[in-house]
């Protein structure tokens, strides 16, 4: 194997289980929704504790990734309030509002926004096997949703979450591709992670957040660094190696995980419906790794 397909069997490797960790993090949003938790709340704390955590790490293990050169700023101002804060609000805004499988199926439409922006700016060729994996993808993640016990489940208010957590997402992967061009990806994440903490501080100040939910202290800090920190940082590293679009659809994975999650931890019916919808998403994935559909 030559280093170029090592480093994309890394990127891939890399996206995929930030996908598995997301995946995880909606039912366990769901679980905290349930207990009355706010998703405004839950938003404001994630990223605040993801920041304190990488901040820290970083700080103590790798001090030069802090540095930032002050003439991005305002790079990263747009990418971590639109990127990270308003994109993590929507999401879990969005599950608040239908379920787990259904925010994540309707966020999962930025692979086929990512494409439309990569063939405009002709960043990526047009080919056949590109949108049969997104095809399969999209199709697979609609069936997951159709298979549970609630359907789609959607509100007017729901769908527009949906559909803007879809949007930012996409913005997310194209815009942070060009930070990836001069800053590691943790560098990307802790700045971030900061400025959306900041922004989250005109909601509430975040330790009162924290203080008024302190029984599911322990949840948040599981959702701030497995389910946030360690993710996002996975995502940017495989974005580095590999196309945005590509990264985004490997990453539709997630509804795989979020479907076999909700059933085993809330029991959330997973038929043979869902099941289909699995194979189709995983087919889409394997389909995009060919050499047929390479960039």
């Amino acid at each position: 194997m030559n280093t170029e397909r090592k480093k994309q069997a890394v990127g891939i490797f890399q996206v995929f289980m930030a996908a598995v960790l997301w995946g995880t993090a909606g039912t366990f949003a769901k679980y905290l929704f349930k207990n009355q938790i706010s998703p405004f709340d839950l938003a404001q704390a994630r990223i605040t504790l993801a920041f304190i955590l990488l901040f820290g790490f970083l700080g103590i293990f790798n001090r030069k990734l802090l540095r930032i050169d002050l003439r991005d700023l305002p790079y990263f101002v747009i990418i971590g309030f639109v990127g990270l804060a308003l994109n993590q609000f929507a999401y879990l805004f969005t599950i608040s509002l239908t379920n787990v499988a259904t925010a994540i199926f309707l966020q999962y439409l930025a692979p086929a926004l990512i494409l439309i922006y990569g063939l405009v700016s002709k960043t990526e060729k047009p080919q056949k096997l590109k949108f049969i994996a997104l095809a399969a993808a999209l199709l697979g993640g609609y069936l997951i949703v159709l298979g549970t016990s609630t359907g789609l489940g959607l509100s007017t208010l729901g769908l527009i979450s949906g559909l803007a957590s879809a949007f930012l997402y996409a913005f997310y992967s194209i815009y942070g591709k060009y930070g990836l061009a001069k800053y590691s990806p943790w560098t990307l994440l802790v700045w971030g992670f900061g400025i959306g903490t900041l922004a989250w501080s005109f909601y509430r100040f975040p330790w009162v957040t924290i203080a008024n939910n302190q029984s599911a202290l322990p949840e948040f800090i599981y959702i701030a660094l497995l389910a946030t920190a360690v993710p996002f940082g996975l995502y940017l590293e495989g974005l580095k190696k590999l196309s945005p679009f590509k990264t985004g659809l490997i990453a539709t994975m997630e509804p795989v995980v979020g479907a076999l999650s909700a059933f085993v931890i809330l029991g959330e019916v997973l038929n043979w419906i869902q099941v289909l919808g699995c194979a189709l998403v995983l087919t889409g994935v394997i389909l995009i790794q060919t050499k047929q559909a390479a960039n």
